[in-house]
């Protein structure tokens, strides 16, 4: 049996009307996306009453534009395995943070509805006019959207379209054996964006070419993830997403939040996490994400104009979710972040994307080149995130 869930167009409301409208009623109002505390990006969104307070970024598409144009044009078919497989670990990942419904233990009509109002979040920060379908007995789901964030520039979307939505569908049908693939994509001319998950037996019949990542991780929302990642009052940085949202320094309309054009969207931390830990295993991928991240900082410079790092970058990354952030240039040029997001890769983790962005920004506002090698993390009842020169 096939279900159709497509929201149904009304003649008189605008698409893009209807889908801020969505937003404010559905996520704002109840609190499931918290965005007004500065350092702090929450999702609540849960599959069920219980409580879940994931910790979130913001950050542009063109950072994941360039890092998968990158890692492809280098690594070929071998990078495009390692993008996918850290996109699925993430997508899978957070469905099991986040207690969503799964095939198992809910009845058909809660399933369906849930997936409804997932494609319908969707909607509201990474896609436009996004129609979905779902057949439960044979495990395939299948998403068409237009202007899906990153592919839609350079067509590939091996992170966020084939693996993220193919971790979510596999943890939800409880499968790993699930796979996606994109078999339409606007940044390769077509009309629309195409995904399909389904278990790969399936999907063999229907493409002889995908990708395959099993080694997935099944995590709980547990108490010291709620611990170490608790909303606290920041000291040195003022600014929430929701203070620069009514500043008009980010812009939301019709389900694109912007930054002089440059298009942002919100995504579990762990997916920073994820993508360092794979990308290193590539040969030479440490550098090659490295100088992907500082392109970016470097770009980001550039689109806000100016030069005063110091203030910059506590205003603008901390209201995106890094954190409480300090920049100290006495000795040696350091910046620290009070609260940034812990994960249980926190400890090991190099932090190469977000040395890669400061270092790109700093480098961009002195023009010199500076980059921040060293890491200190310090975890007690929070994450202390330091990187100097």
């Amino acid at each position: 049996m096939v279900l159709w869930c497509n929201e149904k167009k009304s003649d008189h409301v605008p698409v893009k009307d209807k889908v801020v409208t969505w937003w404010i009623q559905n996520v704002i109002l109840p609190k499931k996306e918290i965005i007004d505390k500065p350092g702090f990006i929450i999702n609540t969104l849960s599959g069920n009453s219980q409580s879940i307070y994931l910790r979130e970024f913001f950050l542009s598409e063109q950072l994941f534009e360039l890092i998968e144009t990158k890692i492809v044009q280098r690594y070929g078919d071998q990078g495009r395995q390692v993008l996918y497989s850290a996109g699925k670990k993430f997508g899978y990942l957070y469905a099991s943070m986040s207690n969503f419904p799964t095939i198992k233990n809910n009845t058909k009509k809660k399933f369906i509805d849930f997936a409804y109002f997932l494609v319908r979040y969707i909607e509201t920060l990474f896609a436009m006019d996004v129609e979905h379908e779902v057949d439960i007995e044979n495990k395939i789901f299948t998403i068409s959207a237009k202007d899906y964030i990153i592919c839609r520039h350079n067509g590939l979307g091996h992170i966020m379209t084939e693996g993220g939505i193919a971790g979510i569908w596999a943890y939800v049908v409880q499968d790993q054996t699930v796979e996606g693939i994109q078999n339409e994509c606007q940044g390769r001319g077509d009309q629309r964006c195409r995904i399909i998950c389904a278990p790969e037996e399936i999907l063999k019949n229907k493409i002889s070419n995908f990708y395959h990542e099993k080694s997935l991780h099944d995590q709980k929302f547990n108490n010291i993830y709620k611990t170490l990642n608790e909303i606290r009052k920041s000291t040195y940085s003022s600014n929430s997403l929701n203070d620069l949202i009514n500043a008009g320094f980010f812009k939301y309309r019709g389900g694109v939040l912007s930054y002089n054009n440059m298009r942002f969207f919100a995504f579990d931390s762990h997916l920073l996490y994820l993508l360092d830990e794979e990308i290193v295993k590539l040969d030479g991928g440490e550098q090659i994400l490295f100088d992907a991240c500082f392109e970016f900082g470097k770009l980001l410079r550039e689109t806000y104009g100016g030069t005063n790092y110091q203030k910059f970058i506590p205003d603008f990354f901390s209201a995106l979710g890094f954190g409480d952030i300090l920049v100290i240039n006495s000795n040696k040029l350091r910046i620290a972040s009070f609260f940034y997001p812990w994960t249980i890769f926190s400890k090991q983790s190099k932090y190469i994307i977000f040395r890669g962005i400061m270092s790109g920004f700093v480098s961009g506002s002195l023009g010199r080149n500076v980059q921040f090698n060293n890491v200190n993390v310090e975890i007690r009842n929070n994450l202390t995130l330091t990187i100097s020169v």
